[in-house]
């Protein structure tokens, strides 16, 4: 009885080694006949704040589903007559994006969310206790009002009861490479300065950070992800795959910080590497990539009336015309994280676990 048990076992053990093979055996010779399908993707610049991609690249996220992600820099992808970049997934400022598409309807749908919150801060010229009241009847200078930065600090001065230009005074316009060498000459009380370049002022003695000009609570994205309707149309599963990668490194990034530190590392300047940590840790606090499943309507009509109220909407934009969240609701629905216990198991003990 007892041999004829270990029989059994035995021959029940070899059939699922048997099978485990085959199944591994088929499955690499049907990627090799997948074809690869290769996205371009447009980002104006390197950026923390595209951390997701560069985690899901770093991972093989798009890689190992068939997908081939060729990165390309602001107007090197170059744009068809109407103004739209030829690419097949743009990472965009929200601002600059809705403007184009007010003035060009044809221009790609926003599929998700990859950065949710502005990523800039206020740097004052002294270490205060600080309240968005201190800016009453102070001079501050920003990025401009068409762009994300510029608007969330229009948008967060008013939600505070400030009116921009009467009871703060905002300087805008000032070219970007003048803007450190005003603030230093006091042409103003505070500046707005993107993530790295804040650190580095204070780290140089120019000023305090006061506060993040974004924060938890309030949802006001730094950066969209869209696709052209023709990708959408000629290649929907590569979306699916693209956006379902986006999505999975949000997810471990949130669990697994350590995937963040390791691709910022890899695909950001190691020049500037002291400060990418110590912007990483603020961040991650802040929540900016907290998995999110597209671009909710109510966070969509909170921006396009900011934009309305601050004149930067030429014409309407539709929520249905403008957001496509079908690929970021399937990658929430099938995409799961596993623990890294679990992913390091080999196939035998996946299969008698």
């Amino acid at each position: 009885m007892v041999r004829k048990r270990t029989l059994i076992l035995t021959l029940v053990i070899v059939i699922g080694f048997l099978l485990g093979i085959s199944l591994l055996v088929s499955k690499v010779l049907l990627k090799e006949k997948e074809p690869i399908i290769t996205l371009t993707v447009v980002e104006d610049e390197p950026s923390l704040l595209h951390l997701p991609l560069y985690v899901a690249l770093q991972q093989g996220y798009f890689e190992g589903q068939g997908i081939r992600v060729r990165l390309a820099q602001g107007t090197r992808a170059g744009s068809n007559d109407e103004g739209i970049p030829n690419a097949d997934v743009v990472f965009t400022d929200p601002v600059a994006f809705l403007f184009h598409k007010a003035v060009r309807p044809a221009a790609p749908v926003i599929v998700t969310t990859v950065a949710g919150h502005d990523g800039t801060f206020l740097l004052a010229k002294e270490k205060e206790d600080f309240s968005w009241n201190n800016l009453k009847e102070k001079r501050v200078i920003s990025f401009p009002p068409e762009t994300g930065p510029g608007l969330a600090l229009d948008k967060k001065l008013r939600d505070n009861g400030l009116t921009p230009f009467r009871d703060t005074g905002i300087y805008h316009r000032i070219p970007q490479d003048l803007r450190l060498g005003a603030f230093k000459s006091g042409t103003a009380d505070y500046i707005q300065l993107a993530g790295i370049q804040a650190l580095t002022a204070e780290q140089d003695g120019t000023g305090f950070i006061a506060t993040p000009v974004g924060d938890r609570e309030d949802a006001f994205p730094a950066v969209l992800c869209a696709v052209s309707r023709e990708t959408i149309n000629k290649q929907p599963q590569a979306v699916q795959i693209f956006v379902n990668g986006l999505y999975k490194a949000q997810l471990y990034m949130a669990r697994e910080p350590e995937l963040g530190l390791k691709a910022a590392h890899k695909f950001l300047s190691k020049n500037e590497r002291q400060q990418t940590d110590s912007l990483l840790e603020q961040y991650v606090a802040m929540g900016m990539w907290q998995p999110l499943p597209g671009l909710d309507e109510k966070t969509f009509g909170a921006l396009v009336q900011a934009m309305e109220v601050s004149g930067q909407l030429p014409a309407p934009v539709k929520f249905s015309s403008t957001v496509n969240n079908d690929y970021a609701r399937q990658a929430a629905e099938t995409v799961q994280y596993i623990p890294p216990e679990e992913r390091d198991k080999n196939w035998l003990q996946k299969l008698f676990s």
